[in-house]
């Protein structure tokens, strides 16, 4: 079996070494041709058949602004502002991803 002498705690898959040692171990003796590198979520859910993302609106946006919201107050260390602050980020990166436009109140 072939082992990467460069990457010896884990997989690099830009490494064709890893690649090969991965796909023996699992049990398939042939490297597929998808480059997880290059290749975004997106793409790879719609070749399985698969939605990529669960539909975002602005109900389950403001769930998930008080989750997480709540969950920096817990941790203490941060002030209220700067705990919503971080919450508002989260909820603009999560529509970006979806490439839907934010509310206005993020």
């Amino acid at each position: 079996m072939a082992e990467c002498d460069t990457h010896r705690f884990f997989f690099d898959w830009s490494c064709h070494i890893c690649k090969e040692e991965y796909h023996k171990l699992k049990g398939t003796n042939t490297i597929k041709s998808e480059n997880y590198d290059t290749i975004s979520f997106e793409e790879r859910a719609k070749k399985k058949g698969q939605k990529g993302y669960k539909e975002f609106n602005e109900e389950r946006a403001k769930k998930l602004y008080e989750e997480i919201f709540l969950q920096y107050l817990k941790k203490g260390n941060l002030s209220e502002e700067e705990s919503i602050n971080r919450s508002k980020t989260i909820i603009r990166k999560q529509c970006r991803l979806r490439g839907i436009e934010p509310w206005s109140w993020t």
